[in-house]
């Protein structure tokens, strides 16, 4: 069993605090990783050890896209053997962070990050991204920073990498400029795509959500800082 816990979002509960970004944690049976950041150290830190996640002991780190909303607050999750993926468009500006006894991995096509999780490799030409694939019990889950190039392009990637529907997608979908009528043309190729479940925030939007979240009913699954999944 694999759980994602939701670390920065626009959006948050209880005592953790929201901000204008993203940052997912991912506890495996094996090891521990992250898709991004978020921007403000002050606000991860917070956030983190109020759900008891210890950023120092993170094995892996992809970082979605160069966004400072999504790369921000990287000095916080910066330790000593951890392993940091970037899509190789922008790897370069993550040389230095070799000196401080951190793996740097240039990304471009699908790897492993840890037991169980994988990028689906560098997509998109104006503003390169990648997001992560989960095995999970019910079938594939993909989360995703922001998915600039298209939400529908990095599901229908993942689901032909992991040869089967994506039982739930997470994170920003990028649509909190997009029209109602292109927003309804994204919701139905979500679900010609087999998207069983579904949790959109961050930079989707508010009217994008409450759109996704008339459409997939009960398989909606609302997300905040604070947000435990089990896949």
């Amino acid at each position: 069993m694999t759980e994602i816990t939701i670390l920065y979002d626009n959006r948050a509960t209880d005592a953790l605090r929201p901000g204008w970004g993203f940052s997912a944690f991912i506890r495996t049976d094996g090891a521990t990783a992250m898709l991004d950041a978020g921007a403000d150290n002050m606000v991860l830190e917070h956030n983190a050890r109020q759900l008891g996640v210890v950023l120092e002991s993170v094995a892996a780190l992809a970082l979605s896209h160069d966004h400072c909303d999504h790369i921000g607050a990287l000095s916080s999750v910066l330790h000593k053997g951890l392993h940091l993926y970037v899509p190789k468009a922008f790897a370069r500006r993550f040389d230095r962070v070799r000196r401080s006894g951190i793996d740097l991995h240039a990304v471009k096509g699908p790897v492993d990050i840890i037991p169980g999780v994988r990028s689906i490799g560098q997509m998109g030409r104006a503003i390169p991204e990648q997001a992560l694939l989960i095995d999970g019990v019910d079938g594939p889950v993909l989360i995703t920073g922001c998915a600039h190039m298209g939400i529908a392009k990095l599901v229908k990637r993942a689901t032909d990498l992991a040869g089967a529907p994506m039982s739930l997608v997470l994170g920003g979908f990028h649509l909190y400029k997009d029209k109602k009528e292109d927003i309804d043309r994204v919701i139905a190729q979500l679900l010609e795509l087999g998207v069983r479940r579904i949790g959109a925030c961050h930079c989707t939007g508010d009217d994008a959500i409450a759109a996704i979240r008339e459409a997939f009913g009960d398989n909606f699954v609302e997300v905040a800082v604070g947000t435990r999944i089990e896949v």
